[in-house]
């Protein structure tokens, strides 16, 4: 079973150091995933992280066609295909990539989207493929007693919350104070500042400080804690977006894409003030990197999701230090 409230509230068993493997962003991608479960063991992870964004972005229809076909476009190219074998290779390929296939009669979607009842369809894919990841969680890590840590992103509906809730494996941490081991604890939050998108969850800089106190209100020992938010802090090249226009549309100048800082500017205030020992973010795939915030070692591994790249980082916890940390990629 996985660990109750109760049980999360005293500390993991007495550990010399504590080796962390985080992750975020896989924005569905299955591929990504897997690798993520596989490489905690393989990278010897006391503790598992998957930060937030784990939903998908979009549906890929695959259309019956005449004959028992079935035609697809996808990433630049067309599918025709008659068996049954193809159809479930393509829909991995398309999984693996992050997308949600759907086999559908023709006109179906647009059907779906005229009536109201896409949203629905999208929802039940999404919450179709996070039961399976869990399960697989279950069954990797499991037998070995590894703790797994996990939370929704901006861009993951609400509704996902409760599965991980009743995850057979991890803990779904958001808005608490949980223990990595005897001496670190972590508190998470998965919201995000403001967007141009209007994404599922996201709060104003002044409700993501409160969120941010409150929890920090509930650590015995914040010097040594860990700040899993989403959102990184604002400029300090963790958070190094396309500039994008009233339209929503990227800038470039002489052809040169044009970035700007959007992080958070209470996570920075909140680390700049608490200086707790490590901070983990995530959110803008375009700014990995590793920063310091006064002594808070602050990360952010960034995310190729749609190539199938898993990238990661690996943090080593001593008493009252980060001790080793670098970003991994595979």
């Amino acid at each position: 079973m996985p660990p109750e409230r109760d049980a999360i509230i005293g500390p993991w068993p007495e550990m010399a150091r504590t080796r962390l493997y985080f992750v975020t962003d896989l924005h569905g991608s299955s591929k990504c995933f897997r690798k993520f479960i596989n490489a905690g063991p393989i990278y010897k992870a006391d503790v598992m992280i998957l930060g937030g964004d784990i939903a998908g972005k979009a549906i890929q229809s695959i259309v019956r066609g005449p004959n028992g076909t079935w035609t697809c476009s996808f990433v630049g190219t067309s599918y025709t295909i008659s068996t049954e074998a193809e159809l479930v290779e393509l829909e991995k390929l398309i999984a693996d990539h992050g997308y949600y296939p759907y086999r559908a009669e023709p006109g179906e979607l647009e059907a779906r989207e005229a009536d109201g009842t896409l949203d629905g369809l999208f929802l039940s894919l999404m919450i179709e493929r996070l039961t399976g990841w869990l399960n697989l969680a279950d069954e990797r890590l499991r037998p070995s007693g590894k703790p797994l840590f996990f939370m929704l992103g901006n861009d993951d509906p609400v509704e996902l919350a409760d599965l991980l809730n009743k995850a057979p494996w991890g803990t779904h941490d958001e808005g608490k104070v949980v223990w990595l081991d005897d001496e670190h604890e972590m508190i998470s939050w998965g919201y995000s500042n403001i967007t141009p998108w209007k994404s599922h969850r996201e709060m104003t800089e002044e409700q993501l400080l409160t969120a941010m106190d409150e929890m920090a209100g509930g650590l015995s020992r914040p010097e040594r804690a860990v700040l899993n938010v989403h959102v990184p802090p604002y400029g300090i090249q963790l958070d190094e977006a396309p500039k994008l226009d009233e339209n929503r549309r990227v800038q470039a100048v002489l052809g040169q894409v044009q970035f700007a800082a959007v992080g958070s500017t209470a996570v920075r205030d909140f680390e700049l003030a608490q200086q707790p020992l490590l901070g983990l973010h995530g959110h803008i795939h375009e700014s990995s990197g590793i920063r310091r915030l006064g002594r808070t070692v602050v990360i952010n591994p960034g995310s190729d999701y749609s190539t199938g790249a898993l990238n990661g980082a690996l943090v080593t916890l001593d008493k009252d230090k980060v001790s080793a940390h670098q970003l991994v990629r595979g």
